[in-house]
């Protein structure tokens, strides 16, 4: 869909060297993308930048996954330095940067003890996370994108209208997602039906993530709306997550 509606300008995959175990099999990586979002009243083109990626997923492999955020945050800057050169004897105007953004499945939370390294890891101090207090604490309104496997296709949430209404009640999602794991509660694949009181809203694995460093000095990026999805129940064991940015560039029309 983003390629029917914005042309993109230039892209790279990149595949992660150090995956280890069953992981390693699977190709993780990045993969990075320009867009052409719009044109300037100067004929300038306005772009952006999308990463999606897949981080290593094997448990306790916490320095495997920092590995892999360096190479992100390194080939990042290599294909946005790439890409913004024009071709060998032309000259064209500068691209004008609207939006960075990174997202995917991280494999870690914000929460869980045992994922402490990945949480203050520099990609936070680079791109803002919109669910993010601090490292080790979401905000109040953030919800865990993990749900437990063992209640994926009960009735309480094989549609997404009921997946919905079960994640708006505090007491009732606390029955399908998956929570940071502790010396005082179940192994977290069977959670379900537990009586024992968890804390927070559940392991956020999946960010949206963006940058507005590189704006042009004049413009402003603002986060409109973060979402939780469900309009994929019952074919994932994960809670889909939704982004809108505004950019405001000081002309007349953002």
């Amino acid at each position: 869909m983003l390629a029917s509606r914005y042309p993109i300008l230039d892209a790279r995959f990149e595949c992660y060297p150090n995956g280890r175990s069953e992981d390693a099999l699977a190709a993780k990586g990045a993969l990075f993308a320009k867009v052409h979002v719009g044109t300037s009243h100067q004929e300038q083109r306005i772009v952006g930048y999308l990463t999606c990626t897949h981080l290593h997923a094997i448990e306790g492999d916490a320095a495997v996954r920092c590995e892999q955020l360096d190479l992100l945050l390194q080939w990042g800057a290599e294909f946005r330095q790439a890409s913004s050169q024009p071709p060998e004897g032309e000259k064209v105007l500068e691209d004008l940067v609207a939006f960075d953004v990174v997202l995917g499945d991280l494999n870690f939370d914000n929460c869980s003890s045992e994922d402490k390294l990945e949480q203050q890891h520099t990609l936070f101090t680079q791109y803002k996370d919109p669910c993010r207090l601090g490292p080790g604490e979401d905000k109040p309104w953030a919800l865990g994108t993990l749900l437990d496997p063992s209640g994926l296709y009960d009735d309480e949430v094989s549609s997404p209208e009921s997946l919905q209404k079960v994640m708006e009640n505090e007491e009732s999602r606390k029955e399908y997602l998956v929570f940071p794991p502790s010396k005082s509660q179940c192994p977290r694949n069977s959670q379900k039906g537990r009586k024992i009181p968890l804390k927070g809203n559940g392991r956020r694995i999946d960010y949206i993530l963006y940058s507005d460093e590189g704006l042009q000095p004049d413009w402003k990026l603002d986060l409109e709306e973060f979402s939780f999805v469900t309009q994929l129940a019952g074919l994932t064991d994960h809670l889909s997550v939704a982004m809108r940015l505004a950019v405001s560039t000081g002309e007349d029309e953002p």
